[in-house]
Parts: structure tokens; C-alpha cells; sequence
């Protein structure tokens, strides 16, 4: 109710939780239904004899390009802990001073240290997940081989049959993924709110789970929970606008409409209006998913930091004395506030 309360009064901290959930992959989420997966025969095309040798085995060339897209999601994984550790900071600092007046609230620029050891904290914590997809990308790659050779039913996309033969590994990466994302975000607010180092933050979170299992678990779980479900809407929604437009499009039948009057009437092709239409309901439903995304990351946010914050018997340490004294986005001088 505490989190409830700060997202319904704080509309400042949507664009920030917002920004955090997309740089951390929301974007790729929100995505997946307006991008038309290629079908079998686009990838045997786009790939040739490359990808796959005649007994099977990946070539040097598709290994190579799997080592090119693990740099890559290297390099955009630093990119966004650091992006993401500031929008933390700030959500976290907002939420533990939510009783100030907002137009003299100070935001706070972090120190570098601070900010790097939140994103080596995120870093840090993807080494479970990075193990776990190294041991499911063996069976996930079987299955996808096997459904482009032999598809077991061509009725249903690719990606749904290669999730369905291959469900123990995707639940193992699921599973994984949300335990050490639960360490992650109690181990980033107990940095942040006491200072306590990287493996003490770390160490301490994990403690956490073990002596308040029942808070913590039903926090993660209720937080997460919403959040499926938000973006499960979002994606419904996105995905059935898409649809609307791809069937606008590709239509060929004209969609005869009379406008007018006994002899002044004439018969018209509505097919561009229905297309038109019909991206307008997408551009609403990506609105309406962006806001959706914004109100529950804000929220889940606010929710790890009270569960934090209560962990740490409600007294938070301060965030450093370069904190206090320089503002986020101000250049002005020490003395000016926000609004000044």
C-alpha cells in the first residue's frame, strides 16, 4: 500500500522507472508482437549451407556469430547497469524522501563509486543466469534444429514449438533468472541505503531471503506477479492492434463504402481508412503499454525498497555527502533547488 501510495502521488517516477525496465530489456519484451518472426524457409535462405554443416553441427560461421551477438549483449548489458543503477538511485532516494515537498525535492546526482558498484552488484548477479543459459542453450539449439528439419506441426510458430520441446531448460532460465533478480534488487538497495559493499550487499540480500523468507518471497512474488500480468495485457493488446494493421495491409478485396444521396452518391475504397484506423488502435496500444510497464516497474521499485528499508529496521543510511551536495540535471550552483 506504501508503493501504491508513492506511484499514484509521484508521477515524476514513471519516465524514470520507465527508462530503467526498457534499457534492461522491456523493449525486446514490449517488441516481440509487432515483429514478424521469420518463417523456416526465410532462415534457411537468409543462412544457406553457413549455419549448419551435413552432419548437423553448427559451422564456424554461425559460431561465430554467436560469439558476435554474446559481445554485443555484453556490451549492452554493462551499458544499461549503468543506466539502470542511476534510474535505481534515483527511485530509491525518491521513494525514502516521498514526505518532502516535491517542488523542493534536491535530485541528487550519485557518486561514480556508487553507481559502479550498483552495476558490478546487477553484473554480478547475472553469473548464475549466464551459467544456467549455457547449459539450456544446448537443448534449446537440439530443438530448434530438430522443428527446422522435421517441424512436429506447422500449424503453430516456430518459436512455441522450440519452447515446447525444449520446457525444462526455459523453466530452469526462469527460474533462475527470477531468484537473481530478487538478489539483485534487495542487494542494489541495501548499497544504496546502507553502504554496505558489494559481497556484504550481495551476502546480506541472500540473508535476507533467509531470515525474512515470507516478506521477502511475497514481496518478489506479488511484484512480479503484477508485473507478468501488466505486461501480459500489454502484449495482448499490442500483439491483436498489430494483427489489425497486418490484415489492413495486406488486404486485397476492396472495402466499397457509398457516401452520399440517391445521384449524388459515389462508391469509395475505405481500405486506407481502415488501415489508417488501424494504426492509431496500435499507436494507443503501445501507449497504453508504456504506460502500463512505467506504473508497476515504479511501483515494484517502490515496493523492494520499503521490504529493504523494513529489513534494515526503517532507518536508512545516508547516501553519501557527494549525494547531498550535488543536484541530478542542475547546473546551477549548490544553494538552488529544483523549480528555483
Amino acid at each position: 500500500m506504501r508503493a501504491l501510495a508513492f506511484g499514484l502521488t509521484h508521477g515524476e517516477a514513471l519516465p524514470v522507472a520507465l527508462a530503467g525496465f526498457l534499457l534492461r530489456g522491456g523493449i525486446v519484451l514490449l517488441a516481440l508482437p509487432s515483429v514478424m518472426l521469420p518463417s523456416v524457409i526465410d532462415i534457411i535462405g537468409a543462412t544457406g549451407i553457413d549455419a549448419i554443416a551435413i552432419d548437423g553441427r553448427p559451422t564456424l560461421w554461425l559460431l561465430g556469430l554467436i560469439a558476435l551477438a554474446i559481445v554485443a549483449s555484453a556490451a549492452w548489458l554493462a551499458v544499461a547497469s549503468l543506466a539502470g543503477s542511476l534510474a535505481d538511485i534515483w527511485l530509491v532516494e525518491v521513494a525514502m524522501d516521498s514526505g518532502r515537498d516535491e517542488t523542493k525535492r534536491r535530485l541528487a546526482l550519485p557518486p561514480r563509486p556508487l553507481l559502479l558498484r550498483l552495476a558490478a552488484i546487477r553484473m554480478l548477479c547475472l553469473v548464475p543466469l549466464a551459467i544456467a543459459l549455457a547449459w539450456a542453450v544446448t537443448r534449446i539449439f537440439n530443438a530448434a534444429y530438430y522443428e527446422l528439419v522435421t517441424p512436429s506441426n506447422l500449424a503453430e510458430p516456430l518459436l512455441l514449438r522450440v519452447v515446447s520441446a525444449a520446457t525444462d531448460a526455459v523453466a530452469v532460465v526462469t527460474v533462475v533468472w527470477l531468484a537473481t533478480e530478487t538478489i539483485a534488487a534487495i542487494a542494489v538497495r541495501r548499497e544504496v541505503l546502507a553502504g554496505l559493499g558489494i559481497w556484504r550487499s550481495i551476502g546480506g540480500a541472500a540473508w535476507q531471503i533467509v531470515r525474512r523468507p515470507i516478506s521477502t518471497l511475497l514481496t518478489a512474488l506479488v511484484s512480479y506477479a503484477t508485473s507478468a500480468v501488466a505486461i501480459g495485457v500489454a502484449l495482448v493488446a499490442t500483439s491483436i492492434a498489430f494483427d489489425w494493421c497486418r490484415i489492413a495491409a495486406r488486404n486485397q478485396d476492396p472495402i466499397a463504402i457509398k457516401l452520399g444521396i440517391g445521384d449524388f452518391s459515389a462508391v469509395r475504397d475505405f481500405r486506407p481508412v481502415a488501415f489508417a484506423l488501424a494504426a492509431v488502435a496500435l499507436a494507443l496500444a503501445w501507449a497504453a503499454a508504456l504506460a502500463l510497464s512505467a506504473a508497476t516497474s515504479a511501483w515494484r521499485s517502490a515496493v523492494f525498497t520499503n521490504e529493504v528499508s523494513d529489513a534494515l529496521n526503517g532507518v536508512p543510511q545516508p547516501l553519501g555527502g557527494e549525494i547531498q551536495r550535488s543536484g541530478l540535471g542542475l547546473s546551477g550552483a549548490a544553494g538552488e533547488r529544483s523549480g528555483d
